[in-house]
């Protein structure tokens, strides 16, 4: 008996251990209504063993009864088996119920179906019948099992796509399949065409539906992780923008405080300067998004414009811009122009040229900002030190690579120094100005 039970549900069977296994290995991952499916498992085993009761009593195979007794036994298995089919799929549609006020409608179908084929139990046959020679017959209602797969399927269906098709599209595909199959071997079972495979699809269904609900839960683990990534960077954007302190603010307050004594036109003009750079730098500091560089441009030329107030000897300012459309972190540029006035040209004067090309051949935008190091003499360059280079300088090469995935280089020669920053193309290109 038992060899006949594991020949003739073997790959039932097998899908349900190999499950079990998986299932077993992934027991530590919180995976939604697992325990729904795992009772679906057990349920679909017992209608396996249900299943050969069945047919052994069909049969008059069991041993030490009587015929009478085997035509109770087979309207027992056969209502059991009846009874117990649908409540698989409807544990599976309560798995993925997007709203608890639709179970009742979820438990409507099972309760018909079972209050039909319990009928059994007490003799009646508008369910099914086993005749006295032990031969099973349906009943006016014995369809009603078909219909009741049908409708839950339909439900697991139009849930499933409804509940992940935004974030989950492409898996609905695998909710398609199960569908497709259920209703096929329903009908081919109904119709009596090709019987006996019910087990085995279900099994299937099961675990393709584990799949299912393994890849969505990935996902969402993985959408979590990637929010925790994105939360963190911008705790340190946060943390890297509050870390920026124009130092120039201070001599800027000085200057304005000496011209209005001796010139109260140009120290207005200088007020009304720096206020503007102020409300720049409020607006950019408070932004987490890329902005565009023509924009950040213009926050540099209100500060070089103060310095070229301050200054007494000339400040020249060159602008090579090749390209202009694309997008930057804010504040990017000008911690670096202020380092390359302090440090590069000083109160000496000089020139200082900002250079914008596109790099066509490894798809990056270059932003170069140089000068010609009047300020230095040949023995000063090794002991060279920017003043942003401990907050500026890396506070902006750290930013560039968390918000766009730039990079920032500061090479220092006997002509000057020069600053490089490198934007991906693809990250801050002119696609992302619309």
């Amino acid at each position: 008996m038992l060899i006949d039970y594991i020949s003739n549900e073997f790959i039932t069977l097998m899908i349900l251990s190999s499950l079990a296994a998986v299932m077993y290995v992934n027991k530590k991952e919180k995976l939604p209504a697992l325990n729904l499916l795992r009772i679906v498992m057990i349920l679909l085993f017992v209608i396996t063993v249900v299943d050969e009761g069945t047919e052994l009593a069909a049969k008059n195979m069991i041993p030490h009864a009587d015929l009478s007794r085997h035509v109770r036994l087979s309207i027992i298995f056969n209502a059991v088996s009846y009874i117990l089919r649908p409540v698989i799929v409807m544990l599976e549609v309560l798995m993925i119920c997007p709203d608890k006020k639709y179970r009742p409608l979820i438990f409507l179908p099972t309760a018909v179906n079972t209050c039909i084929f319990s009928t059994a139990f007490f003799g009646s046959r508008i369910a099914f019948y086993i005749n006295d020679d032990n031969t099973w017959g349906g009943g006016p209602l014995h369809s009603s099992i078909f219909i009741t797969q049908v409708i839950y399927v339909l439900m697991l269906l139009i849930f499933s796509v409804s509940y992940f098709k935004e974030e989950n599209e492409k898996r609905t595909v695998i909710v398609l399949v199960i569908f497709l199959q259920s209703v096929l071997v329903a009908l081919l079972e109904y119709l009596n065409i090709i019987t006996g495979y019910a087990n085995q699809i279900t099994a299937l269904g099961i675990l393709e539906y584990y799949i299912y609900i393994t890849l969505v839960y990935q996902q969402e683990m993985r959408d979590i992780i990637t929010q925790k990534e994105i939360d963190i960077a911008r705790s340190n954007l946060l943390v890297l923008r509050n870390q920026i302190q124009p130092h120039f603010i201070y001599n800027t307050l000085s200057i304005i405080r000496s011209l209005a004594r001796r010139d109260g036109r140009q120290a207005v003009r200088c007020i009304d300067t720096f206020s503007t750079y102020l409300k720049s730098h409020i607006g950019a500091i408070r932004s987490d998004d890329l902005i565009p560089f023509r924009k950040e441009l213009e926050n540099a030329k209100v500060y070089l414009s103060l310095v070229q107030i301050d200054y007494t000897n000339k400040v020249e300012v060159v602008y090579e811009l090749e390209t202009t459309d694309f997008l930057i972190p804010p504040l990017s540029l000008e911690p670096i122009v202020e380092n390359a006035v302090d440090h590069g040209i000083s109160r000496g004067g000089g020139r200082l040229t900002i250079h914008t090309h596109e790099d066509k051949a490894h798809g990056n935008i270059i932003i170069s900002i140089s000068d010609n190091g009047t300020s230095r003499s040949d023995n000063d360059i090794k002991d060279y030190t920017p003043l942003h280079n401990g907050v500026g300088i890396e506070n902006t090469r750290k930013r560039l690579e968390i918000q766009c995935g730039g990079g920032l280089e500061l090479n220092i020669s006997e002509s000057g120094a020069e600053a490089v920053i490198t934007l991906p193309k693809e990250r801050v290109g002119t696609m992302e100005l619309s």
